[in-house]
């Protein structure tokens, strides 16, 4: 009896601990349960956080180049890889551009970044600019100045030597577009090398009736491209002299570059010149209307002929086109001269400075510099960056023209764009004076020369 007293007892107290365990068991299963619940819940809430996304960024860049349609590709692209930055781009012909901007600054209401000119308007907005150098040193280690062209780099410095833009693109002038088409017609096969030939050209495409040539003389820009090609056939680069004050304006080289202007002016040119710009005048309500065979522009235009370029929808939609150099006029070759066409640079007084250098970056040192190359509105100012769209020219003539037009700039005389605005104005109004017969070579070269003697160097 005693016996089995004991033995329940016994077995009561184990039956009564494993009970007890087991509920320990529970308990500890379901702390264990709910800590693992809380962490679940957390988690999620802490990859939320980090994938939430940051605030949108809004900045502004003007320029002129690229257009509206060019940009879409840049558009695209830095949005993929800064979805968190928005653009608001504005972009408008260089002249228009010019007084927007010009007006903006002085109120203290510019862009974030800003496209700009080699040359004059970079010296003329300098001091508004943010220095590159100390900022591009930070972000992309010290070397970075070896991976852009060095001419290029040099041109976007200040007249104090200040980085304060980069150059995205490289243009040559002076160039001369023309339909081959109407060549054909013509019955052109050789293409003008000097002005005989040229003047004897335009004749034959004038009987056929057209007009053989489009020239935007009311475009300073323009025509000082033109005188600056020109002397290079009269001299070896005098008018870096006489842009350095070293060299009087008067000078024979000048003269001479003056009067085979004025050859160009009363035997090439179309009627009216000087009242017609380059952009829209020339090349739509002329060139690309049909109605003239030839166009006076720079290398940047070859892209126009890319599949939804601007000579698509227009009336020379599905002619072959080409190029050829301003032909010889003086005694020594025509060579090209290559300059930065477009550079950017960064607001010194924006408010968005981090977009706005991502902005910068982009266009200079990454992937827009392969869009540049690939939309063939100039050649990249970073090296080693070739076009991938050749292939893309409907004509085979078209594609000849950018490999030409590469060479061409390879071999360049040396910039097209030079210092000192109130310099080139002096001397696009005294080229215009001289075509409309108003002044005299003599008297319109010293007018030049007066304002250079002015200019502080």
């Amino acid at each position: 009896m005693k016996r089995s007293l004991l033995y329940v007892v016994v077995l009561v107290l184990i039956t009564t601990m494993i009970a007890a365990f087991s509920l320990y068991g529970c308990k500890v299963e379901e702390a264990v349960a709910e800590e693992e619940a809380v962490e679940e819940e957390a988690a999620p809430a802490e990859e939320v956080a980090e994938e939430a996304p940051a605030e949108e960024e809004t900045i502004t860049y003007w320029t002129w180049v690229p257009t509206d349609l060019q940009w879409k590709d840049y558009e695209a692209a830095f949005a993929e890889k800064y979805p968190n930055i928005k653009v608001e781009f504005w972009t408008g012909e260089l002249a228009d551009y010019q007084v927007k901007l010009q007006v903006a600054i002085a109120a203290g209401e510019g862009p974030d970044v800003i496209g700009m000119q080699a040359g004059g308007m970079l010296n003329q907005y300098s001091e508004f600019l943010l220095p590159i150098k100390p900022i591009a040193d930070e972000k992309w280690g010290e070397d970075w100045e070896s991976k852009l062209n060095p001419s290029a780099l040099e041109e976007t410095k200040s007249l104090e030597g200040t980085q304060t833009a980069l150059p995205i693109n490289l243009s040559g002038s002076s160039l001369v577009l023309y339909n081959k088409a109407i060549f054909d017609e013509a019955g052109i096969e050789t293409i003008p090398a000097n002005y005989d030939e040229w003047k004897e050209v335009c004749e034959i495409i004038k009987a056929k009736g057209y007009i053989p040539v489009a020239l935007g003389a009311k475009d300073i820009w323009n025509i000082v491209d033109i005188f600056t090609t020109l002397s290079s056939q009269f001299g070896s680069g005098e008018i870096y002299q006489a842009y350095a004050g070293e060299l009087s304006w008067t000078d024979k080289v000048f003269v001479d570059t003056m009067q085979a202007w004025k050859k160009l002016f009363d035997d090439i040119a179309q009627e009216g010149a000087l009242g017609v710009t380059t952009y829209p005048d020339a090349w739509a309500y002329y060139y690309a209307e049909r109605k003239s065979a030839m166009l006076m522009v720079g290398t940047w235009h070859l892209s126009y002929a890319l599949p939804g370029g601007a000579k698509f929808g227009t009336k020379i939609e599905n002619d072959p086109t080409s190029c050829f150099i301003l032909p010889q006029f003086g005694p020594y070759e025509s060579r090209l001269w290559a300059s930065v066409d477009t550079a950017i640079a960064i607001n010194k007084d924006t408010k968005n400075k981090e977009a706005a250098w991502k902005l910068f970056s982009f266009m200079t040192m990454e992937e827009g510099q392969q869009i540049v190359a690939d939309q063939m509105q100039g050649s990249p100012a970073k090296k080693e960056i070739t076009p991938t769209t050749l292939d893309l020219f409907e004509f085979q003539s078209e594609k000849d023209a950018v490999i030409y037009a590469n060479e061409l700039i390879s071999n360049a005389m040396g910039p097209r764009l030079l210092k000192y605005p109130e310099l080139n104005e002096a001397l696009g109004v005294a080229m215009q004076e001289v075509a409309a017969g108003t002044r005299s070579i003599e008297v319109a070269l010293q007018d030049v020369q007066d304002v250079s003697s002015k200019i502080e160097r």
